[in-house]
């Protein structure tokens, strides 16, 4: 080896190089050498180290990447709250006055999202979402077309006499159904049966403001009503209380969070006063005047997922973390031993001059050797398993495509490159510590066997270690299936096996001039008598999923009040799902909008409100809405978690929606079915296709 000597140490610089590459080489002859040994070791660390990086990047992708977007640390978000409750909108109203009287954003703008609608395209029907929104959503995003044009201000005057029907296609839906041709442009598609033109194409990986939610096509929001078979925006948007936008600005540069969070909720007292509508009833205006402004950060978007499942992956991460401790002890062990195995080899080395600091390095290079070799194996599994588990966790909570930005960016990479370098010296120092302990002229005395039986105390304590650790993982799952068998065996109030839900959508203009009663009648009557279906019943609501919940009061004796779930549904719900009458009665086809208002409550609602009197011809007041102010009890019915297996006996009221057309569209079917409930899915459609609508 040439050495160059100056002043500036070079020389050592360029021999450290070497002996490095002399390590590098010596250990990949050692490895491959004990094959059985390095598979092992690279399977047991690909595994961990893989798991581990799967659920980071779940994280990375859920919860700290911002938006991919020029600047996201300048996006604000800004609606309306009432209470505790999470949802939050604002009217265009309340936005345009806001925007008007707000000093601290360049920009503000404003959405419609997260609209399941009918699209054909071509004489194909899907369901897509769609999103409305102001015309300098994406100029104020920053966003620029990957084809075409984005809408604009000139595309959304929500002063025309008509509107301007455009639609801008989200990447993936382009390819997804346009096979990525470039004439798109200009073609036409309807939504809702109204005809759009498409001007544009996004690039891939916009999202907008949602970190996991796409747009799959984005119209003007003045063009909104066209989906509701209306071309009124005035009459369609222009409620102060209609809250349906969600709103955010961008920062001006001078401004912090903080400020603007300060003025923003300084003029909403103001704004709210003056736009209050005079014509609420006392119940509904006083909701509206109690409402606050919630402003937040929009740098990470909104994100339904990431409330869902923030909590859970930290708790799989640090199980994981722990499973690639066990990992790391049990390869410590495995080295120490192998160490014990050669003490006569490095005992020979020592007596040749070698440094206890050169053989520590050696042992260490081996041991990241491994790492390195066993984290590229589980960087690559993790790549494949991120989007396996994410595809089931969105396919499972989204009706619509969904994306989650799995993409490995710096901050995974530098993390996996770390957790790589920490476990190669985690389970590399006690094989080198062991291997320079031995004084080599008594190691050359032994036979290598000999060493071989026994690792020290080193090695039993790592063996103690081995065992404490690997009695955590049994006890943590042993804890885990006891917690999902108690989950199994709570009783949700209904049956669920045997069940089948579908949602019917109508085509575009299907429901028009529909008698709403004759036609659900007329269908559960079909559906029922499909060969293999015990009975069915339609709602207008979601097994597991809650919609809202609203306040009810007695209007008669003490007044007793409380927080309710809500379910909208026809006859033959109740029996279908299996929850039961105790008393009085249920539902049926003549509780029609020209029969007077009832409702049912669950048994543990009557107990609360009615406190041991007789709960059937009470009334109840449904305090923000105003077409329920006041019903009428006609039956209880048996405790059922529609919505949230956890929680116990939760106060329900049931409303026949046969009572309220204007909200009868969009609904789910359950069906009790004899035989496999997916068997029956097509049955079903061609039934539902046989009534035209």
């Amino acid at each position: 080896m040439k050495l160059i000597e100056d002043e500036n140490g070079d020389v050592w610089r360029w021999c450290f190089l070497e002996d490095f590459f002399m390590d590098v080489r010596y250990g990949a002859r050692v490895l491959r050498k004990n094959r059985g040994f390095t598979v092992v070791a690279i399977t047991s660390l690909a595994l961990a180290i893989g798991a581990n990086t799967v659920i980071f990047s779940l994280l990375n992708g859920l919860v700290p990447r911002a938006l991919p977007v020029p600047h996201p640390e300048q996006l604000v978000r800004f609606d309306a709250q009432s209470g505790d409750e999470p949802f939050v909108a604002l009217s265009l109203p309340l936005f345009e006055q806001i925007s008007s009287d707000q000093k601290v954003f360049c920009t503000t703008f404003a959405w419609w999202g997260d609209n399941l609608s009918t699209v054909e395209i071509n004489g194909a029907l899907s369901r897509n979402d769609i999103w409305a929104v102001t015309g300098n959503f994406y100029s104020a995003l920053g966003a620029t077309p990957e084809l075409g044009r984005l809408i604009g201000p000139d595309d959304d005057d929500l002063r025309a006499a008509s509107p301007t029907p455009i639609a801008v296609l989200a990447y993936n839906f382009w390819q997804r159904h346009y096979g990525g041709d470039r004439n798109v442009v200009g073609k036409v598609l309807k939504i809702e049966g109204a005809a759009f033109t498409i001007v544009g194409v996004t690039r891939l990986g916009f999202t907008g403001v949602s970190a996991d939610r796409l747009p799959e096509i984005t119209i003007p929001l003045s063009a909104e009503p066209l989906l509701a078979g209306e071309s009124d925006v005035q009459k369609h948007l222009r409620r102060a209380d209609a809250f349906l936008l969600e709103a955010a600005g961008r920062l001006r540069p001078d401004i912090r969070f903080e400020e603007a969070r300060a003025q923003l909720e300084s003029i909403w007292p103001a704004i709210r006063g003056v736009l209050a509508p005079s014509n609420l009833p006392p119940a509904e205006r006083s909701r509206f005047l109690g409402l606050h402004m919630k402003v937040e950060p929009g740098e990470k978007g909104t994100s339904v997922l990431r409330k869902q499942f923030t909590k859970p992956l930290y708790v799989l991460l640090a199980i994981s973390g722990l499973v690639l401790l066990v990992a790391c002890v049990n390869l410590a062990t495995l080295m120490l031993s192998r160490a014990a195995a050669r003490s006569h080899e490095i005992a020979v080395r020592m007596a040749l001059g070698a440094s206890r600091a050169r053989l520590v390095r050696q042992t260490l290079t081996e041991s990241i050797m491994l790492s390195a070799v066993g984290t590229l194996a589980g960087f690559f599994l993790a790549y494949w398993w991120s989007r396996t588990l994410a595809g089931f966790i969105l396919g499972q909570f989204f009706n619509a495509p969904a994306q989650l930005n799995l993409t490995p960016d710096l901050r995974v990479l530098v993390t996996t490159a770390v957790v790589a370098i920490l476990t190669g010296v985690l389970f590399g120092l006690a094989p080198a510590w062991r291997a320079t302990r031995e004084d080599p002229n008594i190691a050359l005395q032994r036979n290598a066997q000999k060493f071989s039986r026994s690792t020290g105390r080193l090695g039993k304590s790592l063996i103690v270690t081995q065992v404490a650790l690997s009695l955590v993982l049994p006890a943590a799952a042993g804890l885990s299936i006891c917690t999902l068998k108690k989950l199994r065996t709570i009783e949700p109030g209904f049956q669920s096996s045997g069940l089948l839900d579908a949602s019917l959508y109508p085509k575009p203009g299907g429901y028009e001039n529909l008698d709403w009663v004759n036609y659900y009648q007329e269908l559960t009557a079909r559906v029922s008598r499909l060969p293999g279906v015990e009975s069915a019943g339609i709602a207008k609501m979601s097994l597991g999923w809650r919609a809202w919940k609203e306040a009810v009061r007695a209007s008669e004796a003490s007044g007793a009040d409380a927080k309710v779930d809500f379910a909208l549904v026809m006859p033959g719900f109740f029996h279908t799902v299996g929850i039961y009458p105790e008393r009085g009665r249920i539902f049926t086809w003549r509780d029609d909008d020209k029969a007077p208002r009832v409702a049912v409550v669950s048994q543990s609602l009557a107990k609360k409100l009615f406190a041991g009197r007789e709960p059937i011809g009470q009334r109840l007041e449904i305090t923000t809405e105003p077409t329920w102010l006041k019903v009428e009890v006609v039956g209880v019915v048996s405790d059922a978690s529609l919505y949230d297996i956890r929680e116990h006996a939760p106060s329900t009221v049931y409303v026949p929606s046969t009572q309220y057309g204007e909200i009868m569209g969009w609904s789910q079917m359950m069906l009790r079915t004899r035989v496999a409930p997916a068997s029956m899915a097509n049955a079903v459609r061609q039934t539902v296709d046989a009534l035209g609508h």
